[in-house]
């Protein structure tokens, strides 16, 4: 009954947290005690931290909308993700930022890369950005991130916070997903470095946070992870990696997103889907290049998750491998109770112990700690 409660009210202040919990002890039980009460409600309140939600809907009138502002709000999730059906006219895209931003959401994210992959266009009042290839192709480096400036003044002017790039994968022509639609700027990692990192440098400029994708590297696959399984345990290359080394060891690295890859971290190991490697984030990302900022999953309802694991699976086992933000594109099956149901999932599972629940807290904290523009 208590957890219900905390549920539907959200989180409390400080404040209000110690009075509400004050007084629920008086009535209380012996075995229940003040400090339950208040890790419980911490607890919920961490967890809706690392979600990333999306929402159906184009307006901020709608009610889909408005309720999962609403979660927001009450702190059951913590950012926002649009999709391409999410986009009307630039004056929908403003006034549903405006819903988001004041219900306190940390992040509104969305996909422009430019290219193939830009959520935002012409019709909506936004430029068009070339492909990554055609933009290292063309431009210099410097000249890169001058146009990438003009992209993320627009991205900050809509009142987003968060864009789903650069792609830091090794371009090849034949990949179905990454080389075919030019989304990487080279088949050489120096190449793709600076220009992701002139990608990077630019949305700085105007207070907007980037992801490098697609961790440990898809560029060099056979197959799309939009559609099904992907294996790289044959395809992947060392040189894969230099990218995410290099901008991270340059400061250059907000958000570390991964791809949905079937990889083998070590030797003995068969292999795992990254969404679901612990050793993965913790070992080689965490440990192994330093990282210290946020992890983050690609989204959690594509069909290479989709074929091998239910949602509330993916959601727990993507939280044990100890992901920061749990991207839920919402757009299978939509739900805008969605952030009550994944709270409860991960919470189940740190009660049975299957998640500790001081790595909850540290990844609520690199959320928390994240500064928003």
């Amino acid at each position: 009954m208590v957890k219900a409660k905390l549920t539907e009210q959200g989180c409390p202040s400080r404040r209000e947290f110690l009075s509400y919990s004050g007084k629920l002890a008086l009535a209380a039980p012996a075995l229940l005690s003040v400090s339950t009460i208040a890790n419980a409600a911490d607890l919920e309140c961490q967890i809706g931290a690392l979600l990333m939600v999306g929402f159906n809907g184009r307006s901020a009138r709608g009610r889909f909308a408005r309720q999962i502002a609403g979660h927001i709000a009450k702190g059951r999730a913590s950012s926002i993700v649009y999709l391409g059906s999410n986009i009307g006219s630039g004056r929908d895209v403003r006034e549903l930022n405006k819903l988001f931003a004041s219900s306190g959401v940390k992040h509104i994210a969305i996909d422009h890369e430019g290219g193939a992959v830009q959520r935002l266009r012409k019709q909506h009042g936004f430029m068009r950005l070339p492909s990554a290839l055609k933009v290292a192709q063309t431009l210099s480096p410097q000249q890169a991130q001058a146009l990438y400036a003009k992209a993320a003044r627009e991205l900050a002017g809509a009142g987003f916070s968060l864009n789903l790039g650069p792609v830091v994968d090794l371009h090849r022509p034949t990949n179905p997903v990454i080389g075919r639609n030019r989304r990487a700027y080279g088949a050489k990692a120096p190449t793709v470095t600076a220009y992701a990192g002139a990608f990077v440098q630019a949305h700085r400029q105007y207070g907007i946070h980037t992801a490098l994708k697609h961790f440990p590297g898809h560029g060099l696959s056979k197959k799309d992870s939009h559609k099904g399984f992907v294996d790289i345990r044959q395809s992947w290359n060392p040189e894969e990696l230099q990218p995410f080394t290099q901008l991270i060891q340059h400061g250059l690295a907000d958000i570390v997103m991964s791809g949905h890859l079937y990889v083998r971290v070590a030797e003995q190991d068969q292999g795992q889907l990254t969404t679901f490697s612990r050793p993965l984030v913790q070992d080689v990302l965490r440990r192994g290049l330093r990282f210290q900022g946020m992890a983050m999953t690609d989204d959690l309802d594509m069909g290479a998750v989709r074929k091998i694991a239910s949602l509330p699976e993916a959601t727990i086992r993507a939280a044990q491998a100890g992901y920061d933000l749990l991207l839920l594109s919402n757009s299978l099956k939509p739900d805008p109770d969605l952030p009550i149901k994944a709270i409860g999932w991960i919470r189940q599972a740190v009660q049975d112990g299957r998640i500790p629940a001081r790595q909850i807290a540290q990844s609520a904290e690199r959320v928390w700690r994240s500064r928003r523009s």
